[in-house]
């Protein structure tokens, strides 16, 4: 099904936007994948940056895909805490929305052992993404929910969720490759209609080192012709390192397994005519 793929490259909220915009840019990648994130990448800093953002967007056609801060609960058990993060998500997707973003991921609990109950938490995370979900919904934003980990919102959960919702998914592969052994084509043959976007980056199946693919445990050509079977979107390499040297060598990764060394070789000459 995948004849092409679109890859991306996020943002270290660390850093300037417009500048690794120009970097991403100028290294051949296809859209930015924004993550609203202090302290560089927080809604006060992207609006007060707005032309500039936009226009190193447009001077590289990219489009946006936006992303909101990992450690934002979404099962809060102290309501008033949930209700200003909730303010805190609106902030981030009127964020989204000033740089033409359609999809904006989410993370499922990220500390789930604030919940006292399994139920609880499973209940207060439905409840909390419909409300986001209507947010995003009213901005024109699709919400996608990202897996983090079993512990946190299990397959079961995502399954049942999906059952009541209207939301997509974003595909972390690097996270499943901890979960165990088959946890990825699992994830890909159970939510392939609900798969929206992917997160794709390598580890040593114990933690979530953010290599670059090839670099850890992944099998890459068996994960990428599982992915290319059902999947023509958006997919975002997210390796977290200083050097993009790496960046570059996983997304030259990324394509030879998806088209084959030939056409990859051929398309990298077309592009530095």
């Amino acid at each position: 099904m995948g004849e092409h793929v679109i890859i991306g490259a996020m943002n270290n909220p660390k850093k300037e936007v417009a500048e690794q915009i120009h970097l991403f840019g100028e290294s051949g990648f296809d859209f930015l994948e924004l993550t609203i994130e202090a302290p560089n990448a927080s809604p006060q800093k992207l609006a007060a940056a707005k032309k500039e953002i936009n226009d190193a967007l447009s001077a590289y056609n990219f489009g946006v895909v936006a992303h909101c801060p990992w450690y934002f609960s979404v099962a809060h058990p102290y309501a008033s805490i949930q209700k200003a993060t909730v303010e805190e998500f609106r902030r981030a997707f009127e964020s989204a929305a000033l740089f033409g973003a359609k999809k904006i991921t989410i993370h499922t609990e990220w500390a789930p052992y604030i919940a006292p109950e399994r139920q609880v938490l499973v209940a207060k995370t439905i409840e909390t993404i419909a409300t986001l979900h209507k947010i995003a919904h009213d901005l024109g934003i699709a919400l996608l929910v990202e897996n983090v980990s079993e512990a946190s919102f299990s397959l079961d959960d995502f399954r049942n969720m999906f059952s009541e919702l209207e939301v997509g998914m974003t595909l972390d592969v690097g996270h499943l490759l901890i979960e165990g052994e088959g946890k990825i084509e699992e994830y890909i043959r159970q939510f392939k209609k609900n798969i929206q976007h992917i997160h794709l980056h390598d580890n040593d199946k114990r933690r979530d080192l953010h290599l670059p693919i090839g670099a850890g445990k992944l099998d890459v050509p068996k994960t990428v012709a599982a992915i290319k079977a059902f999947y023509d979107g958006t997919i975002t390499l997210e390796v977290h390192s200083e050097d993009i040297d790496y960046l570059k060598i996983s997304r030259d990764k990324l394509e030879i397994c998806w088209y084959g060394k030939r056409k990859h070789l051929q398309d990298k000459k077309y592009r530095s005519l």
